[in-house]
């Protein structure tokens, strides 16, 4: 395939895993292992599969160095430009865009490393070009968790987010969109979309998967406008926001004036310009994206944002340690029913060292050294790791350099890179944190086994 000219890739790769901060202690989250392959990979393989030759990939400055190894390793035809800034993982996504703004030059795909899924890029940049958007972003059904899945760690009661996405019924234009969070009773809608958009639907079980074509003229906007930190909570809902307002008459009158003299949050119309071309096109064509009356296309609007909805392919953010077990749980199988380049990652390494006779839908990393007289069953076993005899492991993932000592019994369970469990020991959905040591014989359930200390952000 030919590369894509028309845009550049930027891949959000610098977060610290706030909500998931058990795993990633010691550990850089877009490297936490997802089917045996860092989670980075599937974002970067998903742009690669559509024909991306290149991509951006932002990392905080302590993780560039063990990212640009995990990458080298990873087969990947697609060359990656890793930027590293300090302190990203205290950034938010829109300071990171912002950052790096220099190097794009361009309209651009921005993707977040959590995401894991399979839906074809394509469809969303022809969304994008069909309509000449500001932004277009993909939308997937909220993941169903299955009922017997059991989440390693304490009970908790904690509800994921929901979003609040609105869009038109008619157009597909993306015309609200906030948390759920915001809001007590009712939600406000102006008269101004009621005219424009008066068939829409607000979902609560879509979510918002973190992938945006982004015009070039966006990120002129955010460049100049530092008040946006995040891309999804603040950037986006400003933009869709501002689709049904018009220019302020000074931006009509005076194209002239100094960008410095005016305020720029307020006047977005001095960045979002339609180009003379484009307009006498518009104006020329007979389409029309709306039946209800005779207005021009789009209501005239030069601001237009759209979702793309799949409800056919699979999807999720890797970001919670609920969705992170899940991704791990039915990777395989989503993968298995998809025509995807996964299939080149062998389940067991060529360089690991397996005894055991009994192992069944399991994956084994380079350099693992599994013993005989060992039961596995539907589990990661990640590089360098050791398990010995007469152990038995099920539903689990086990990350690089743990080792598991004899007559051990672990069931879903997440061990992080480093840890001991020494011999006779029963562990049942836990989650054992990186380095950390549990004491032969010992018997836990339903607990994070770690120092405190490394839970505490300061």
């Amino acid at each position: 395939m030919l590369p894509y000219r028309e845009f550049q890739a930027v891949v959000l790769a610098g977060g610290g895993g706030s909500r998931m901060t058990e795993l990633t202690h010691g550990q850089h989250k877009c490297l936490l292992p997802i089917g045996n392959v860092p989670m980075v990979w599937y974002p970067l393989q998903l742009l690669e599969r559509v024909g991306f030759k290149e991509a951006i990939v932002i990392v905080s400055e302590n993780m560039e160095n063990n990212v640009s190894f995990a990458l080298s390793n990873l087969n990947l035809k697609i060359k990656t430009d890793i930027v590293a800034i300090e302190d990203a993982e205290d950034l938010g996504t829109a300071d990171s865009i912002r950052l790096i703004h220099e190097k794009i030059h361009t309209d651009f795909i921005v993707i977040s490393c959590d995401l894991i899924t399979n839906v074809d890029i394509r469809e969303i940049i022809n969304l994008y070009r069909k309509h000449n958007a500001s932004i277009t972003a993909l939308m997937l059904p909220v993941p169903k968790v299955p009922d017997d899945l059991v989440t390693p760690g304490p009970k908790s009661k904690q509800k994921p987010e929901t979003d609040l996405i609105g869009i038109s019924n008619e157009t597909g234009r993306l015309i609200f969109l906030a948390s759920a969070s915001d809001f007590e009773e009712t939600i406000n809608i102006s008269q101004t979309l009621l005219k424009k958009h008066p068939s829409f639907t607000i979902h609560s079980k879509l979510m918002d998967a973190h992938l945006y074509v982004i015009n070039k003229w966006v990120l002129d906007f955010l460049v100049h406008n530092k008040n946006f930190t995040t891309l999804k909570g603040e950037l986006l809902p400003y933009i869709v926001s501002k689709q049904f307002s018009k220019p302020s008459k000074q931006c009509l009158d005076d194209k002239n004036t100094s960008i410095v003299r005016v305020n720029l949050k307020e006047d977005i119309y001095r960045f979002a310009t339609e180009k003379p071309l484009d307009e006498l096109i518009r104006k020329m064509s007979a389409y029309n994206d709306h039946s209800t009356d005779l207005e021009d296309a789009y209501h005239g609007d030069i601001i237009r944002c759209y979702a793309y909805i799949d409800s056919e392919k699979f999807g999720l953010r890797a970001n919670t340690i609920q969705m992170y077990h899940l991704a791990n749980t039915k990777i395989s199988e989503w993968w298995s029913n998809d025509d995807s380049e996964l299939s080149f990652i062998p389940s067991i390494s060529s360089m690991a060292t397996v005894h055991s006779t009994q192992m069944q839908d399991c994956c084994v990393g380079s350099n693992a050294l599994i013993h005989d007289k060992t039961s596995l069953k539907h589990s990661h076993i990640g590089s360098n790791a050791v398990v010995q005899s007469k152990t038995r492991i099920s539903q689990s993932i086990i990350m690089e350099n743990v080792i598991i000592k004899q007559r051990c019994v672990i069931h879903n369970c997440i061990l992080c890179n480093g840890c001991v469990i020494e011999e006779g020991t029963e562990l049942k959905d836990c989650v054992v944190g990186p380095q950390h040591v549990v004491t032969s014989g010992s018997q836990h359930s339903r607990e994070v086994l770690t120092d405190e200390d490394k839970l505490i952000e300061i």
